[in-house]
C-alpha cells in the first residue's frame, strides 16, 4: 500500500505549520489551481495537538468549502486503543460521516471493533494472528444495518528477509448485478533491495472478468521520498516528496487522455534548538 497509494496532486500546494506550543501546533494547507474542486482552490486550517507521553492526539480541521473534521487517538493501558472521527459538511448533508472504534494490539494478534454512520449505521469488525513467524492471516467484515449487505474480505501475508508475499480475497456489492455480490483476489510481491530502495508488483482479477497488473517503486532518502507506479488500465505517476522543502507530482492516464501536474511546499517549525532555515 505505501508504494502503491501515492499522493498525486494538481496545481500548487501548500502545507504550512506553526508551533503554538510544545504540544500544540496549527497546520493550514492550501490549494491553487487544482481540479479536485469546481472553484479551483482548497484551503484548510486546524490544530493538532499530542500529549506529553504521546498517547492522546486531537486533530481538527476546517475549510472554506463547509467541511470540517475532528479526530481523536487515545491509548490505553498497554495494547488498547480508542479513535473516534467526525466529519461534517454544512453544504452537502451526504459528505456527512462519524466514526467510532476499538483496537487491540497484542504480542501476535489484533482486534477491533467499530461503529460508523454515513446516512446509514455501519458495523465493522477485523482480526489478525500471527501462526508463524512469517505467517499471518486475518479478515474484517462491515455490515449495512440499513440493507443488511455484508462488505468482507481475507488475507494472508508472507514474509521472508526482504520479500514479502500478499494474497486477499474480497467481496462487495456489484456495481452491475442487482442484489448480486464481485469477488475480488489481489496477489501482490514486495522486495526491499537496500535499505532505501523497494520494488513491488500486485495483480489483481474479479470474477466480472476484470484484471490488472500494477508496478510500483520506492526510494527514500534522509528527508524525502520518490515514489512511481506503472499499470495496465493506461497509468503513468510519480510523486517525489521533500518534507523540509519542495516536492513535485505527475500523472499521466493515457486511456483518459488526462494530465495532472503539481509542486507542493512545505514550510514546518524547526526543531527545539536548531536556528530556522
Amino acid at each position: 500500500m505505501s508504494l502503491s497509494q501515492q499522493d498525486n496532486f494538481d496545481g500548487f500546494r501548500l502545507e504550512a505549520a506553526n508551533q503554538v506550543t510544545k504540544h500544540l501546533q496549527a497546520a493550514h494547507t492550501l490549494f491553487l489551481g487544482t481540479q479536485m474542486r469546481e472553484s479551483g482552490y482548497i484551503y484548510q486550517f486546524g490544530p493538532a495537538f499530542q500529549s506529553e507521553d504521546g498517547r492522546t492526539v486531537l486533530f481538527g480541521r476546517a475549510g472554506l468549502d463547509g467541511s470540517i473534521t475532528g479526530r481523536l487517538i487515545k491509548r490505553l493501558g498497554e495494547g488498547w486503543e480508542v479513535k473516534g472521527t467526525s466529519h461534517s459538511h454544512l453544504k452537502e448533508a451526504q459528505r456527512n460521516m462519524h466514526e467510532s472504534s476499538v483496537e487491540y494490539n497484542g504480542s501476535d494478534m489484533t482486534c477491533a471493533g467499530k461503529l460508523m454512520w454515513q446516512g446509514a449505521f455501519l458495523l465493522g469488525a477485523a482480526y489478525t494472528k500471527r501462526l508463524l513467524p512469517s505467517l499471518q492471516l486475518g479478515g474484517d467484515l462491515t455490515l449495512v444495518t440499513a440493507n443488511g449487505v455484508t462488505i468482507g474480505q481475507l488475507a494472508a501475508r508472507w514474509t521472508n528477509g526482504n520479500n514479502t508475499f500478499v494474497g486477499q480475497l474480497s467481496r462487495t456489492p456489484s456495481q452491475t448485478v442487482p442484489l448480486g455480490n464481485s469477488h475480488e483476489t489481489k496477489l501482490s510481491y514486495t522486495r526491499k533491495v537496500t535499505e532505501r530502495l523497494t520494488l513491488g508488483s500486485e495483480f489483481r482479477c474479479t470474477d466480472e472478468k476484470d484484471s490488472g497488473l500494477s508496478f510500483a517503486y520506492e526510494y527514500v532518502f534522509r528527508t524525502s521520498r520518490v515514489q512511481g507506479l506503472v499499470d495496465t488500465d493506461g497509468k503513468v505517476s510519480c510523486c517525489v516528496s521533500d518534507f523540509t522543502g519542495f516536492g513535485f507530482s505527475g500523472m499521466i492516464d493515457y486511456f483518459k487522455n488526462d494530465y495532472k501536474f503539481g509542486v507542493v511546499m512545505h514550510i514546518l517549525p524547526q526543531p527545539e534548538g536548531q536556528p530556522p532555515m
